[in-house]
């Protein structure tokens, strides 16, 4: 089961074969994405590869929350004085990487001008974190070939970031003729433009941070909770296992202390029962009666002693007292008591023969 909030970890590598979009020299590209190109400030952005040319290089790591988002959106940018000028764009699937070995894919990726021409590759690395349904197998290292396309709305937004891009080289040359008034004005601008891309980059580096610090955390604290977890079920079952040792204990104890007195409860329990027939016999006898053995047992098995019927009242108590000769009631039976003692839950009359007998 995954746990922790869905992630993708974006690495910007480089790229390779770009158009140039600079008249003379060379140009100054950047890399920046979104998953949503309609919000302008949700982009997050390289840092600026001065002279980079159509070969740039940044190496950056980015971290973005997913929320059930299909697509990344590059642009390559031109950094300009006035108005950046887009060099290439894509959309990118995220499925490729949750389906990748791992929820990891470094490949290549073609990027597009804006008028919808392939032209370079861009290499990234885009890894994904407690996505549902993501492979968790080994990473693979090794790069591929990976799938862009053309998003018709992200296109439509390149083609106007174009056009401002145009329309300010057009004015730069109408002012051309005034550029030694303006250019004190030029370069505080550029200046600011400078200043604004280095906060804009101690920002995203420092938003990148952030969130790496609160994946950390996260980690942290699932791995001190599954400790925890871990500790209570150990406790509960050395708690367990003390129950188990106690009422072994205790059955141990009845059991020896049965066994002690087996043999003097049964020689007890003859003599008793030898007095009894002989006590009958001789009532009997007295009466003139003639009665069968198995009519004395009947007698004496139904009750008809006098000296024990106040007894057979009684229910069995598992901590009373009881005499020798004692007749109780039990889970529905009658048992006579063997041998004086006084009781405990363990020594009931159906299991403690050393000390009841059914009637």
């Amino acid at each position: 089961m995954m746990s922790g909030t869905p992630t993708l970890s974006l690495t910007v590598h480089g790229a390779q074969n770009l158009d140039s979009v600079e008249m003379i020299g060379k140009q100054d590209p950047y890399f920046r994405f979104s998953l949503n190109y309609n919000d302008a400030k949700s982009f997050q952005k390289t840092f600026v590869h001065k002279d980079g040319g159509k070969n740039p290089t940044w190496n950056q790591t980015f971290n973005v929350t997913l929320n059930g988002e299909p697509e990344i959106y590059i642009e390559i940018m031109d950094d300009e004085t006035t108005v950046d000028a887009p060099i290439a764009f894509a959309a990118i699937p995220i499925s490729q990487a949750v389906y990748a070995s791992g929820g990891s894919l470094n490949g290549t990726f073609d990027v597009y001008t804006p008028k919808g021409k392939q032209t370079g590759q861009v290499t990234l690395t885009l890894a994904v974190h407690n996505v549902p349904g993501q492979n968790t197998g080994a990473i693979n290292q090794a790069s591929v070939h990976g799938t862009s396309h053309i998003n018709e709305g992200h296109q439509k937004r390149i083609q106007s970031l174009k056009s401002k891009e145009a329309g300010a080289d057009v004015a730069t040359t109408g002012l051309a003729g005034i550029a030694a008034v303006g250019a004190g004005l030029l370069i505080n601008k550029y200046m600011n433009d400078k200043e604004k891309e280095e906060k804009a980059k101690k920002e995203a580096e420092a938003a990148a941070q952030a969130e790496r610090e609160r994946f950390d955390a996260e980690r942290k604290k699932f791995e001190q909770d599954r400790e925890a977890f871990a500790l209570q079920q150990q406790h509960q079952q050395q708690q367990f296992q003390q129950q188990q040792q106690q009422f072994q204990q205790q059955s141990s104890h009845g059991g020896s202390y049965q066994e002690s007195h087996s043999s003097s409860s049964h020689k007890g329990y003859k003599e008793h029962k030898e007095y009894k027939d002989k006590k009958h016999y001789k009532k009997d006898k007295k009466h003139g009666g003639n009665r069968s053995g198995s009519d004395s047992d009947s007698d004496s098995g139904s009750d008809s002693d006098g000296s024990y019927k106040k007894k057979d009242k009684k229910k069995w108590n598992p901590t009373g007292s009881y005499s020798s000769g004692d007749k109780i009631k039990f889970d529905g039976r009658k048992y006579v008591c063997l041998q004086a003692h006084t009781s405990n839950p363990t020594w009931r009359p159906d299991s403690a023969h050393s000390l009841w007998k059914a009637l």
